[in-house]
């Protein structure tokens, strides 16, 4: 063979090498920046807004599917593999995480619910509810009716709310833990959480806590905006009742007075019995139900039935923004779009 066509063996000796640490070497080890996971596009969005340029901050629950029951696909779980952090809910939201995360490495896991100091709430049954709205509105000082403070260890995970687990689905279900999970939709806890994660954050990386400090406070100054904007917004249609199709959206009407009168279903997965159907178009047919909001990823059939016959219009609000673009600004697009739906339904003629 020509000598001109000969690979020197120091660039053949090299490529080999390199191609040998692609295979064998992790690729956080090889990025030039530490890699987070955040698993749905709300919370993505709250961490991609913390780390800034200064990470790399990758979704691992594409916006338009739902949490409840997902299954990963082979390059969604090698993604979560190759994190050096993962930001989750908790096992009451993406209850197929359980065990992906118990073989942990040395990877930085943080979940929301458990790790963090939230002033959480009881899930609720689904049905019709009674209503006391006045005692939850907003409050000036941004909501502090959510509180602080929760102590998992004092509630243990152990009591029953009143759940009949053979009548709404199985005991390991994403609503059947005792804390709603939908913790993104309260600005409150949105706030909160981006506090608390900062910290942990710094405190795991301190080269950049000035970096995350700074974003930080940027965030924090636009929840309180927005918080302020959509408590305007909301303020004429306060006590406007209307349903909904899961009960994901309690943290949201509560924090913005809000009338909910029931929920289809407690979880989106299955479909409730003929005894709650029946409640529901029961009380529709008082007549002071406005709205019944259907959600993008499941099919607006049961709300039709509900309101078959009446005069309550259909809606759709959508708690996680399935059509949303990942980064910063998707928590506030999300939350924009749910008082924009909700103004919409809540105040046509």
């Amino acid at each position: 063979m020509p000598s001109h066509h000969r690979r020197p063996f120091g660039l053949a000796f090299l490529t080999s090498l390199v191609t040998v640490l692609a295979l064998t070497v992790p690729a956080s080890a090889l990025a030039d920046k530490p890699r987070i996971v955040a698993t749905i596009l709300p919370i993505h969005s709250i961490v991609a807004a913390l780390a800034g340029d200064a990470y790399e901050v990758e979704l691992l629950v594409p916006a338009n599917a739902s949490p409840h029951g997902y299954s990963m696909r082979p390059s969604e779980a090698r993604r979560l593999q190759n994190a050096d952090m993962v930001v989750w809910v908790g096992p009451d939201m993406e209850t197929f995480l359980e065990r992906p995360l118990r073989r942990s490495g040395n990877r930085e896991i943080v979940s929301l619910m458990d790790d963090l100091d939230l002033e959480l709430k009881p899930t609720r049954e689904g049905g019709v509810w009674e209503h006391d709205h006045h005692d939850h509105g907003h409050d000036d000082d941004h909501g502090h009716e959510d509180g602080h403070g929760h102590d998992h260890n004092d509630h243990g995970h152990e009591h029953d709310h009143g759940h009949d687990h053979n009548d709404h689905g199985h005991e390991h279900d994403h609503h059947h833990g005792h804390y709603d999970a939908h913790i993104w939709l309260s600005p409150v806890l949105v706030r909160s959480i981006t506090e608390q994660l900062a910290d942990r954050m710094m405190g795991w990386d301190p080269e950049r806590a000035d970096t995350i400090a700074s974003n930080r406070d940027a965030l924090l100054e636009r929840i309180d905006d927005l918080d302020d904007q959509l408590a305007q917004q909301l303020e004429p249609i306060r006590d406007r009742a209307f349903i909904v199709f899961h009960d994901a959206y309690q943290y949201f009407e509560q924090h913005y007075g809000l009338t909910a009168a029931g929920s289809i279903s407690i979880d989106p997965s299955r479909s409730p019995g003929a005894r709650r159907i029946s409640e529901l178009r029961e009380r529709v047919a008082d007549g002071d139900v406005v709205c019944l909001f259907t959600e993008p990823q499941f099919r607006p059939a049961l709300a039709e039935t509900v309101s078959e016959g009446t005069d309550t219009r259909l809606g759709i609000l959508d708690p996680v923004g399935s059509d949303l673009e990942p980064g910063p600004d998707a928590w506030f697009e999300l939350m924009r779009g749910m008082a924009d739906s909700l103004e919409e339904c809540l105040t046509a003629n």
